[in-house]
């Protein structure tokens, strides 16, 4: 990639920046995910092993184009886990150096992950109802109007609870995430903080409480808006449910299986560090359950898709919950995390691979 930057129509200085901000980027991915994989490992020494020679020489050349030279941990892993890996298989140093930044190139765009606006931007009624709001240090009610300090405490009182309290950008893993009983604990952690949403607590359906009734279980769906047609599609479902925690996501314990195209869950789940499982270690549950209402589940998700612009991939947080109805919990604009979907044998992009890899080469993020 490199030498394609070079060989662009820019200025020298140009050329030399984007070429330091790229192979700043770039390394920094490659030490992060050594380093990553090599826990992984640790753990599993037996995923090192050479997937085949055919196959490793195929998705070398098949990526090639970006990096000339990389570690083949991510096709391994995947080889390991899945018994017989696409060699698309997209390595995730390349993912997070060249990929995504240039899918989701615009740094403005990711204004539709903030929770302060899902219910502005959105139909009524798809995401979790917001009670409070601090955006950029000022107080707003749920209707956008100020409130003053001196009203804080009567606001608080009126909210249904238990609640809760998040940041309202950047809450990948879990962070910063409270559950608030009453008023009195609301008012005390919210003290001093900025940039926060205030929301009801969605009770979960029990057909997906089964999997881990601690937990909300969510279910992570991938969108990529087509570079070639600009039409939305799904690239890959996964359920996510907790580990004896009260959260779902890996980086805090949970598992997570990715979904069939027939609604039914994979068959075994994994942990963040690609630990299989054939049922729940707590509930003993069998991964071979369906969603409820899938359908449902993918037209919401495209539907809430099709209003979201100059992002080509994101992620949707979505549970079932009480009433039977799909809600979406959190859209994830950045910070994509591939390897699940990756780890059953297929490329992240499925059938689309192709156009998605030509399109990053051709509109790479570092030639302008």
């Amino acid at each position: 990639m490199i030498k394609r930057i070079l060989s662009g129509n820019m200025s020298l200085k140009e050329h030399v920046k984007s070429a330091f901000n790229y192979s700043t980027r770039s390394r920094g991915a490659k030490k992060a995910w050594k380093k990553r994989h090599g826990i992984v490992f640790d753990k599993h020494p037996e995923y090192r092993e050479e997937a085949t020679k055919v196959k490793e020489k195929a998705h070398r050349e098949y990526w090639s184009d970006f990096q000339s030279t990389f570690r083949p941990d991510t096709l391994r892993i995947c080889e390991a886990i899945s018994g017989d890996a696409d060699p698309k298989i997209i390595p995730e140093e390349i993912f997070q150096a060249d990929i995504e930044p240039s899918l989701n190139r615009i740094p403005e765009a990711h204004y539709l992950g903030n929770k302060s606006l899902y219910n502005r931007w959105f139909s009524e009624g798809i995401f979790p109802k917001d009670y409070l709001h601090n955006i950029d240090g000022e107080l707003l009610d749920t209707n956008y109007n100020s409130v003053k300090p001196e009203n804080l405490k009567e606001l608080a009182e009126q909210f249904h609870y238990p609640a809760i309290l998040k940041p309202n950008m950047d809450s990948w893993g879990g962070n910063a995430i409270h559950f608030v009983e009453n008023s009195e604990e609301l008012l005390t952690k919210i003290k001093e903080k900025k940039n926060f949403v205030v929301q009801e607590r969605i009770t979960q359906n029990e057909i997906q409480s089964r999997l881990h009734p601690p937990s909300l279980n969510t279910v992570r769906v991938y969108l990529y808006k087509s570079v070639i047609d600009n039409k939305t599609h799904i690239v890959n479902i996964a359920q996510r449910m907790g580990n004896g925690g009260a959260l779902d996501n890996v980086a805090s314990g949970g598992l997570i299986s990715l979904v069939r195209e027939n609604g039914r869950l994979h068959g075994y789940a994994l942990d963040r560090y690609g630990q299989k499982f054939k049922t729940h270690p707590v509930t003993g549950l069998a991964f071979d359950q369906a969603l409820p209402e899938f359908k449902k589940l993918k037209n919401l998700a495209l539907e809430v898709g099709s209003k979201m612009f100059q992002l080509r991939v994101v992620g949707l947080d979505l549970c079932y919950d009480s009433s039977g109805s799909w809600r979406i919990i959190e859209i994830n604009t950045k910070g994509h995390s591939i390897r699940f979907s990756q780890y059953p044998g297929q490329p992240f992009f499925g059938e689309f691979m192709d156009e998605v890899k030509q399109y990053c080469i051709e509109r790479h993020w570092s030639r302008k």
